[in-house]
């Protein structure tokens, strides 16, 4: 951990920006070696630096990473890159009343961010949903005059319709108020970004203006080790036989085990496949609330034998065992499906969110309707019959992620956008572009 020193630097020649994303912490980022997704963000040094910041972090961390409260952590995470872990309240004494401890704590970073904006000549600010996060930036940069950039990773409307649940409960209440905060957001952002097309939809249709939106697609946050070509990555047979799958055909699920994801979903096709008399495995990687869920479920069904937990797993392990499945379940993943994509996977996936920008039944793989997973089994099943065409609809959903994907490309795109941004937000302010 380092020391930030809050000194007035000299003028950059090249843009600074700091980034508010509670999507991990940094604890959940080394331990899954997702730090590429932090450090792309510099775009090839197109940013002199880049500051990522979750507000709330010892929310989500564990007692050995750091204090649940005070003040936020520093870390320097790359020469360009420095990483912000907030506290989920200010004083321990207060821990007794959350709400009170949070609202303290949150002030206290706002505060903090302010003259590290100021004191660092940071550019512009980037936001990762337009919630708490939007809100929260929204009014960093109105207080410092700079322009906010929003980027759309979910379609908040179908997720409310699935699960009828509001996305921030606690600090929204109700999905009517989320809508609120959605549609200030999206209406004061000087650029939105959706990571598909679905998401950008969704953007537009809450006051998002069209002519300042666009695509930051995933490709550039992807570990560069998905895009090894998949016969050349090796190590899988062996992790394999450390599972004790060996050379078993297995089912993939790469994902958070929690309800939204529909993880369940994997197993009761395992059911259906094991019943049919197929000799299948299915292979969980990932964590969350219903880890302990599919243990019972898989018990229940009968395939509790035939059902591996693996736990969150590094970067390096899912690019290596991606390429042996039998078939990537997906019932509604983002990274994950790309990543499978670019193993040359054959995909089975539900037709939900952006997942049909990427599967086509017959063409990349199998989309089926949403939540049928009896449809699931039975594509599934496809594959297992055929490998031939396994093997060829993983060939090409390999072709269209890279071509749909493409980091160099997609840092550029980014690059352009920021440069028009930052241009068009200086001629509003009356100073020369």
């Amino acid at each position: 951990m380092a020391k930030l020193q809050l000194i007035t630097n000299p003028p950059a020649s090249r843009p600074r920006l700091l980034v508010l994303d509670s999507s991990f912490s940094l604890e959940a980022i080394r331990s899954r070696g997702l730090e590429h997704s932090v450090t792309c963000r510099d775009l090839d040094g197109f940013f002199d630096h880049v500051w990522t910041v979750h507000p709330f972090a010892s929310l989500v961390t564990s007692n050995a990473w750091a204090e649940k409260y005070g003040s936020p952590n520093i870390y320097s995470l790359a020469p360009r890159h420095t990483f912000i872990d907030g506290k989920v309240g200010r004083f321990s004494a207060l821990r007794w009343f959350p709400p009170l401890n949070f609202l303290i704590g949150q002030l206290g970073i706002f505060w903090f961010l302010l003259r590290l904006i100021r004191h660092q000549g940071i550019s512009l600010i980037r936001v990762g949903d337009p919630l708490y996060l939007g809100l929260f930036g929204w009014a960093l940069g109105r207080v410092c005059r700079l322009p906010l950039v929003v980027r759309v990773g979910a379609n908040h409307d179908k997720t409310y319709e699935l699960t009828g649940r509001p996305l921030m409960r606690r600090l929204f209440l109700s999905r009517k108020f989320e809508k609120v905060a959605e549609r200030f957001v999206f209406a004061r952002a000087d650029l939105v970004a959706g990571a598909n097309q679905d998401n950008l939809d969704f953007a537009l249709a809450n006051n998002a203006k069209s002519e300042f939106s666009t695509l930051f697609r995933y490709g550039n946050l992807i570990d560069r080790r998905h895009f090894v070509e998949p016969a050349t990555r090796g190590g899988g047979v062996a992790l394999l036989h450390e599972l004790g799958v060996g050379l078993q055909r297995f089912l993939l699920y790469v994902g958070r085990l929690e309800e939204i994801k529909h993880p369940d979903h994997v197993l009761r096709v395992l059911g259906i496949l094991r019943r049919r008399g197929h000799d299948v495995r299915a292979v969980f990687a990932g964590d969350g609330a219903l880890s302990g869920r599919l243990r019972d479920l898989s018990r229940t069904l009968g395939v509790e034998d035939r059902t591996i937990l693996c736990g969150n797993q590094a970067q390096q392990w899912l690019s290596q065992i991606l390429p042996h499945a039998a078939a990537v379940i997906s019932p509604h993943t983002g990274r994950a499906l790309s990543e499978a994509a670019l193993a040359a996977a054959p995909i089975v996936a539900y037709d939900v969110d952006w997942q049909s920008e990427l599967v086509q039944t017959g063409v990349t793989g199998e989309l089926v309707p949403n939540l049928k997973w009896e449809e699931m089994a039975k594509a599934t099943e496809r594959f297992l019959a055929d490998p031939d065409y396994a093997r060829t609809m993983g060939r090409a959903a390999r072709r269209r992620a890279l071509e749909m994907l493409d980091p160099e490309a997609l840092d550029q795109h980014e690059r352009e956008q920021y440069a028009a941004l930052l241009i068009r937000f200086a001629q509003r302010r009356g100073r020369p572009g």
